[in-house]
């Protein structure tokens, strides 16, 4: 039996992906990971491998099901794998170092420019593929600058901090799953740097502490005004901070600073102050016939949770959005 098929019912793309041939898992593998990998047998013979994988950007997240032992050699290139066992085993060496993984364990995978050796014995596992650009980016540092790329510690997470990961990589693989909010982009953006954020508060990486003199002197207001004209002139564009930062002509940490010292809040609060702002302009404007326009108009803006939209609404307006959009 084999088979790949990609769900084309609307982004993000879903591929699935069902193999008993060890030539063509071995092809579909190598595509997907650049990996060298030798397939060997299942216990009581035969093979078989599934995927079930959502892509959205750079970033993805795959079920991966292998009844087989592999071997698995790959090159770290410029993204990170994180990876939860829920089932089998995976025996890893990396240089000098080696672990063994097996049901509850979550690990980095791969990440560039590390080469590592891998046995996996007929693992279930979750896989998160996250580009270092993006880690970098919201972790404030930048590959060119005094801070260099973020470097994670260890290859396991902070004690007790799995279960974080775990909630979080499933949170966002049900909401891009639904039908209306999976296809926003305010929304898929979010929940690419939630991602990321939660990757490097459980992985934590050396990176610089704080700001530096430099951004000290930066973080005035007239950096405040150029990120504040930016935001306001683009709330329907899928912003970071790091956008932000490069428009405002300033790091990320001098743009941080200056939020904080100016209006006591950070950029993407403001961010949100604004569209907040945006989806009530449009409640006011639009008809109480379609009982979805509520949500239509909070996922359109970037809000995901209909209830935290209401109660965020209604503490900044003193209404509900339905009532706005009755009126």
């Amino acid at each position: 039996m084999a088979g790949s098929v990609t769900d084309p019912a609307g982004p993000p793309p879903q591929i699935r992906f069902v193999s008993s041939e060890p030539d063509e898992a071995r092809e579909f593998i190598g595509r997907l990971y650049g990996a060298h990998l030798r397939v060997g047998d299942a216990a009581g013979g035969g093979m078989w491998v599934g995927f079930d994988r959502l892509e959205f950007g750079d970033v993805n997240l795959s079920a991966v099901r292998i009844a087989a032992d592999l071997d698995f050699r790959m090159e770290g290139g410029d993204q990170v794998l994180i990876s939860t066992v829920k089932a089998g085993r995976v025996d890893y060496a990396r240089g000098r170092d080696s672990a063994r993984y097996g049901p509850g364990d979550t690990y980095l995978g791969s990440r560039a420019g590390v080469r590592w050796d891998a046995r996996l014995h007929g693992p279930d596992l979750d896989v998160v593929g996250l580009p270092e650009a993006l880690l970098d980016e919201v972790a404030g540092t930048a590959p060119d600058g005094p801070g260099g790329r973020w470097r994670p510690r260890s290859w396991e997470p902070s004690p007790g901090c799995a279960g974080q990961w775990h909630a979080t990589a499933r949170y966002v693989r049900e909401l891009l799953e639904q039908p209306r909010a999976g296809t926003e982009p305010l929304i898929l953006g979010a929940a690419v740097r939630l991602l990321a954020a939660t990757a490097l508060t459980i992985f934590p990486g050396d990176v610089p502490a704080g700001p530096s003199a430099g951004d000290r002197r930066d973080a005035h207001p007239a950096t405040l005004r150029r990120a504040i004209a930016f935001i306001e002139a683009n709330p329907e564009v899928d912003l970071g901070v790091a956008d932000i930062a490069r428009a405002a002509a300033v790091t990320v940490r001098a743009l941080r600073l200056a939020f904080r010292r100016h209006l006591g809040i950070t950029p993407l609060a403001y961010l949100h102050r604004v569209r907040l702002d945006k989806a009530r302009e449009d409640l006011s404007r639009a008809t109480s016939g379609d009982d979805g326009t509520v949500t239509s108009i909070a996922n359109r803006w970037g809000f995901a949770d209909p209830v935290r939209f209401a109660e965020r609404y209604r503490d900044e307006y003193g209404e509900t959005p339905g009532r706005t959009l009755r009126r």
